[in-house]
């Protein structure tokens, strides 16, 4: 199967894969248990090649962004808030490969776009612009992409690229509670939200949404790894516990119906009811 140059596993899966590993090594201590070690290797396989072989089947994403995330995935954060060029220090296992969006999210994303004729476009947390661009590519004529990030050194990334190519791509620098704020006093209605930021805020962000009327009226809201490699079904910490806890929400929520979605490490899809 031909693979793509850089395809990020899945979090779910990548939890599937890393256990089955443990217990690949486990098994490989003991005598007599070859058979079992096939099929272990077998599921092992399958887990590792599901998402490649889904962005290779899917339509391709442009050259243009594959540039972007290559140049994404060689960012060394240490060494860059080191030198003093990342004004945030990321801890607690991130880095630019475990940031950035899915390239068969990108692609779902660009489906989406496409599908609703998407015209104005909000990103909450934006990063280095893999999605940002990918939907800017698929938006409708005249449309725009606004995004939110709280490092400067993305921010100021995406709105040269977006200069530079002429893409209609602004990011806004900030917290993102504060900023999505400001942007509800201005009145426009987003047929595309993509919320891609702190897990634990998701609520906070979904409640600005709403009571501001933010949403178009065929419009989704679309949030990025709602299961968080398991952490939102066994609630093991504060992130999951939180995604766990918005997800119930908004099934109590008259205002809109929901579908999450197993792909992309829990991709959640919110719509307007009526």
């Amino acid at each position: 199967m031909e693979r793509p140059r850089y395809s990020r596993v899945d979090g779910c899966l990548r939890t599937v894969s890393s256990q089955l590993e443990n217990i690949m090594e486990m098994v490989k201590l003991k005598t007599g248990c070859e058979d079992v070690q096939k099929k272990l290797q077998e599921t092992l396989d399958l887990a590792t090649t599901i998402e490649p072989y889904c962005v290779t089947k899917s339509t391709h994403l442009s050259p243009f962004l594959s540039s972007i995330l290559e140049h994404t995935v060689a960012m060394d954060f240490k060494q860059l808030y080191q030198a003093g060029k990342l004004e945030h220090n990321f801890k607690h296992g991130d880095s630019s490969q475990s940031m950035i969006s899915f390239s068969g999210q990108v692609q779902f994303l660009q489906f989406l776009v496409r599908k609703i004729k998407a015209k104005n476009i909000l990103e909450i947390g934006t990063f280095m612009g893999y999605a940002a661009f990918g939907m800017a590519e698929a938006m409708a004529p005249g449309g725009s992409v606004t995004g939110i990030d709280i490092e400067p050194l993305f921010c100021d990334f995406v709105n040269e690229l977006a200069v530079q190519k002429d893409i209609n791509i602004e990011v806004m620098n900030g917290d993102a509670l504060q900023i999505l704020k400001q942007l509800a006093e201005a009145d426009i209605k987003y047929d595309v939200i993509y919320i891609d930021c702190v897990k634990r805020d998701y609520y906070e962000y979904y409640k600005i949404i709403m009571s501001n009327e933010m949403l178009s009226s065929d419009g989704l809201i679309v949030c990025d790894r709602v299961i968080l490699g398991g952490a939102s079904i066994s609630r093991k910490n504060h992130d999951g516990v939180a995604l766990d806890n918005f997800s119930n929400r908004l099934l109590n929520d008259q205002r809109v119906t929901t579908v999450l979605l197993p792909c992309f490490d829990g991709t959640l899809l919110i719509q307007n009811r009526s």
